[in-house]
């Protein structure tokens, strides 16, 4: 077996000096990889990562075969326990996902933490065959029969076009030992039963099956990226807004694909989106408006502009203190003034002789409002905020100031006629700044 030429086809290879990092579960896959990485003339680093799971009684059992192993083949090891079940609770998703993800998570950080280039993982082409034919029955783009990337960022995966009789063959040869995750021949798990079940179906049909779904995927794949290189073309190259008409000249085949790519840039799982938020994208594009997205996220299309926002944690109400004080994106100066006061843009003045209260900053509620200087009345801070242009989705992060429950100024609106400043007496002068400097909303 020599994994060599399909690793520098694919530049899997760290630099020299560099760190590569093997996901190492102690099964027959992982082990060859880590053995083959291990024992391989080589300029880089080899360390290993091994997450316990918690989830079967055996997993202690699995832990200490790797660390036995890592010893003879005097490969560093990092290992960690997770709570899949609680982060499936908490994320809202399958144990099997909830387990991916945490998986990758302490790859990710551990390859941080070492300076690792590369992250292998020994997914090989029974996984890819398969993969292949699930995306398929679950209904799928030419993305997902592409199935398994080969290299996904750091992410590399020497074995992709190892059959698993050449692995078995290799841990034969080496007289390697593995231990057998028990879960694997559960067929309640549907890849499980497709691999117990279905495949050898297929290799019966044709016993080159396996082999040409993976030459399939490959060809898939090289049409799909340059599909993407095309659709890219609507884009600008980096953030996440981009042009209403130009995405809307695109064929439909293209502008679907370049609102994928627009999506992939939020800090949001793939798995999260589906077909049918880029066709309701694709929608909002022709009617304008405002869309939700997975994870909290959301799609504003208005003024010639299609904008993608990440979801962002509210912002609760915090007492100010002299100084400064930080709210969310903000910096909040106060400080007491006699007299004169300030007129600028990004500052807020406040009679001290009516702050009977707590002063505090937080988001509007739906019962507040304010009376300005010149109105017949009080109105809604939603309405006002509604006639100054801002737009839905960035009202609960304008500044709102309180003394004790009542609104007393809102950030770029303006102050409650009860606590406009007097010219002689002592104020409170509030000057509100974002990371980017002054702002006046």
């Amino acid at each position: 077996m020599d994994l060599r030429p399909f690793m520098e086809r694919w530049h899997m290879l760290p630099p020299s000096g560099g760190v590569m990092l093997v996901a190492v579960s102690g099964g027959r896959d992982s082990v060859c990889l880590l053995h083959y990485l291990a024992v391989m003339p080589r300029d880089f680093t080899v360390a290993a990562a091994h997450l316990n799971h918690g989830q079967r009684p055996t997993a202690g059992r699995d832990a200490a075969f790797v660390e036995e192993l890592c010893r003879e083949l005097d490969v560093p090891l990092t290992v960690e326990r997770a709570d899949v079940p609680a982060l499936a609770r908490e994320r809202g998703v399958g144990l099997e996902e909830a387990g991916r993800m945490a998986r990758y998570d302490f790859f990710r950080r551990t390859a941080d933490r070492l300076g690792a280039q590369r992250i292998a993982t020994a997914h090989h082409a029974a996984d890819q065959a398969e993969t292949v034919v699930l995306n398929l029955v679950r209904g799928t783009g030419m993305q997902g029969l592409a199935g398994i990337p080969p290299v996904r960022g750091r992410i590399v995966r020497p074995l992709l076009e190892t059959s698993r009789e050449d692995i078995e063959t290799y841990l034969e040869t080496h007289r390697l030992s593995h231990v057998e995750d028990e879960t694997n021949r559960d067929t309640a798990l549907g890849r499980n039963r497709l691999r117990r079940e279905v495949m050898p179906g297929l290799l019966s049909l044709h016993p080159g099956a396996a082999a040409n779904i993976c030459r399939t995927a490959e060809l898939l794949r090289q049409e799909d990226a340059f599909l993407d290189s095309l659709a890219a073309d609507y884009l600008p190259a980096a953030g996440l807004t981009a042009g209403r008409q130009r995405l809307r000249s695109a064929p439909e085949v293209l502008r679907l694909r370049a609102l994928r790519l627009l999506a992939e840039r939020l800090p949001v799982g793939k798995k999260d989106f589906t077909a049918a938020h880029y066709r309701a994208l694709s929608d909002l594009l022709e009617g304008g408006g405002m869309l939700t997205l997975p994870a909290g996220a959301c799609a504003v299309c208005r003024d010639g502009k299609l904008t993608l926002l990440p979801s962002e944690p509210p912002l609760g109400p915090m007492v100010l203190h002299p100084g400064e004080n930080v709210w969310g994106e903000y910096t909040i100066s106060v400080r007491k003034t006699a007299g004169n006061f300030s007129q600028k843009s990004d500052t807020i003045v406040l009679n001290c002789d009516k702050i009977d209260g707590a002063l505090s900053v937080g988001p509007y509620t739906g019962g507040q409002r304010l009376t300005l200087p010149g109105s017949r009345g009080g109105r809604s801070v939603k309405r006002l905020l509604a006639d100054r242009g801002v737009p839905p989705e960035l009202r609960q992060r304008v500044p709102v100031l309180c003394v004790g429950d009542r609104p007393a100024a809102v950030w770029g609106v303006g102050t409650d006629m009860e606590f406009l400043p007097e010219e002689s007496g002592q104020n409170m002068e509030i000057t509100v700044t974002t990371n980017g400097g002054n702002h006046n909303g």
